[in-house]
């Protein structure tokens, strides 16, 4: 009877474990606010300080997400009045040894848009990156097509990150990137970007970045600033 009563228990349990199994999500959602002092978009300032949302869908290697840029001051100097509504989806496909294929498009949507102003109320654009560790450092290269601006960009990115505890990580990165215009106006930027995140509660971190970024635009300043944000994923 005793062992009747252990194989049953034994069987059970195992059963348990399937269920907890199965039940378990294929996919991850992360919400994000993050504060920024200078929302800069390739280099290129689009607006003074910036409130930027966003929610993430990811799983089985694909990303689907809405992120928005919402001014907080001088919003008539900046782009679309600093209402920006972006729609992003990706498929990363990975290979053994860390490495990714990932194709991607968004859709820029500018609701407060000027059409005085030559400012679009939006634009297609489509993606291809390619991603490799290189020793201790993560290389990108990525080319963006913009169907509604012709225009043309590849970005090139080194970042490195590292865990300081169980709770406290960081990370640096530097781009530099080539946009061509079919109507002219092309021009290279680069940037560099150093994060120091802080897990607040099992699903939450806490993010604060230093950021740079600089053009050939003769005329047009370097920019620096700081974000702050808080994700929570489940």
């Amino acid at each position: 009877m005793k062992k009747t009563l252990l194989a049953l228990a034994a069987l059970l349990s195992v059963a348990g474990l399937r269920a907890e199994e199965a039940a378990a999500p294929s996919y991850s959602v992360v919400t994000d606010f993050t504060y920024v002092s200078k929302y800069v978009f390739r280099g290129v300032q689009a607006s003074e300080q910036s409130f930027q949302p966003s929610v993430t869908v990811s799983g089985n290697g694909f990303t689907l997400g809405v992120w928005s840029a919402q001014a907080l001051e001088e919003q008539d100097a900046a782009w679309a009045q600093g209402n920006e509504i972006d729609i992003f989806g990706s498929y990363a496909f990975t290979f053994e040894g860390g490495y990714a294929l990932t194709l991607g498009a968004t859709s820029y949507q500018y609701p407060s848009a000027r059409a005085s102003l030559g400012e679009l109320d939006s634009t297609f654009e489509t993606s291809l990156g390619f991603s490799a560790p290189l020793g201790p450092v993560t290389a990108s290269l990525t080319y963006f097509h913009d169907f509604d601006l012709d225009a043309d960009t590849f970005e090139g990115t080194v970042s490195y990150s590292g865990t300081i505890n169980d709770a406290a990580s960081y990370g640096v990165a530097g781009s530099y990137g080539l946009a061509n215009f079919d109507a002219g106006g092309d021009y290279d930027y680069y940037s560099l970007k150093a994060t120091l995140s802080y897990k607040v509660t099992k699903g939450a971190t806490l993010t604060v970045g230093l950021n740079w970024a600089d053009t050939d635009i003769a005329g047009l300043d370097d920019n620096a600033w700081v974000s702050v944000g808080v994700s929570a994923g489940f």
